[in-house]
């Protein structure tokens, strides 16, 4: 791992405006050895300064806690100052890529034109596991313990996940890193059997990616999977346990919230919404007991009566096309069919929560890696 140098960004929000930074830490490694760690806090940029109830729970970031720092446009040349002209890395770098160039925006200064390196990706490609989030790989890749949601902290997490896995591989640099994934990726698809979205997946015994034992399907049927290696469907073992393929922990099994939402001016009530995807700051079942208050009936796939498709993975925008699930590609379908489904990813379902996110605390839980 000698050439193994790079900076780790993670950045905190005041509220669901992706600009909204009020927090921003960066680990820099050097040579395979995570050398610095720093971290600032910041007023949020003018327009997007608010902070709302969720965000605060998340984080424990307030006004009051920010209202003697610099602004974030203040505190950026340091921040440019330690990452310097290191490649740079994020745990579901979507999210934070865009929140540094939307609060850049805000701010009226340039935004850096870094080429982000995704830990979350990169773990896809490498791991199996049920879900990505940060505390999850890092429990995975038996990385002690931190205090998530604290950028400094988050930052470091992310550094050492790649530098888990760069051990794992022998890769030297971030390059090598995210090609020996791919590579791995296209061996197990073999030779001329279709494009990586439409690859199928075997019933029966399979390895992890290390060679564990993994699952067998009790029903032997052959499932197609789309997307990045890691995006399973669900099996059911003999004994009852749910699985979900390629997964080295058992998925516990969702439970159908009761819908209590009373308030039809709710912008969820009454719809169906399904999810495809991990959320970041939301367990599925959570999201599931969370627009369940609100008045939203959840469901596990698309048929002609949803009417919502929530997108997660660090996913942005509206476009179901842009995502390769087969949720996405039936939503596709029944829109150019003539029905009406919106489309939202995180940040969009979080704005939906407004005032009732407050009465769904014990459903939301933190988040932003």
């Amino acid at each position: 791992m000698g050439g193994m140098s790079f900076a780790a960004i993670d950045v905190e929000t005041a509220n669901s405006a992706r600009g909204s930074v009020c927090a921003v830490g960066v680990a820099v490694v050097r040579d395979g050895r995570r050398v610095v760690t720093e971290s600032w806090l910041c007023r949020p940029p003018e327009g997007v300064d608010f902070f709302s109830w969720h965000n605060i729970r998340v984080h424990g970031i307030s006004a009051v806690r920010v209202a003697g720092e610099p602004t974030f446009g203040e505190r950026w040349p340091e921040v440019l100052r330690v990452v310097d002209e290191l490649p740079v890395i994020a745990h579901n770098a979507g999210f934070d890529s865009s929140a540094i160039r939307e609060a850049c925006g805000h701010s009226g200064i340039r935004a850096p034109e870094w080429e982000f390196a995704c830990s979350l990706a990169i773990s896809r490609r490498h791991l199996d596991l049920e879900s990505y989030r940060l505390p999850n790989v890092a429990e995975a890749l038996g990385i002690a313990r931190f205090s998530h949601h604290d950028a400094a902290a988050d930052a470091a997490a992310a550094a050492d996940i790649v530098l888990a896995l760069a051990e794992r591989t022998g890769a030297g640099s971030l390059t090598e890193l995210e090609r020996a994934g791919t590579d791995r990726q296209a061996r197990s698809w073999g030779a001329g059997r279709g494009s990586p979205g439409d690859r199928p997946e075997r019933a029966g015994t399979r390895r992890s990616r290390w060679g564990d034992a993994a699952g067998r399907s009790s029903s032997g049927e052959t499932a197609r999977r789309r997307g990045e290696v890691g995006r399973s469907s669900e099996t059911v073992r003999p004994s009852g346990e749910r699985r979900e393929r390629g997964s080295w922990f058992p998925r516990t099994e969702l439970v159908m919230p009761e819908v209590t939402g009373t308030d039809p001016d709710h912008p969820l009530y009454g719809q169906i919404v399904v999810f495809t995807g991990d959320l970041v700051k939301l367990t599925r079942q959570q999201a599931w007991d969370a627009i369940a208050a609100c008045g939203a009936q959840p469901a596990r796939n698309v048929t002609r009566r949803t009417t919502c498709l929530v997108i997660g993975d660090g996913f942005t925008g509206g476009d179901p096309a842009a995502f390769t699930t087969t949720k996405a590609a039936r939503v596709v379908q029944l829109r150019a069919g003539g029905h009406r489904i919106e489309v939202l990813d995180e940040q969009g379902l979080l704005a939906r929560f407004g005032p009732a996110a407050e009465s769904t605390a014990d459903s939301l839980l933190p988040g932003n890696s």
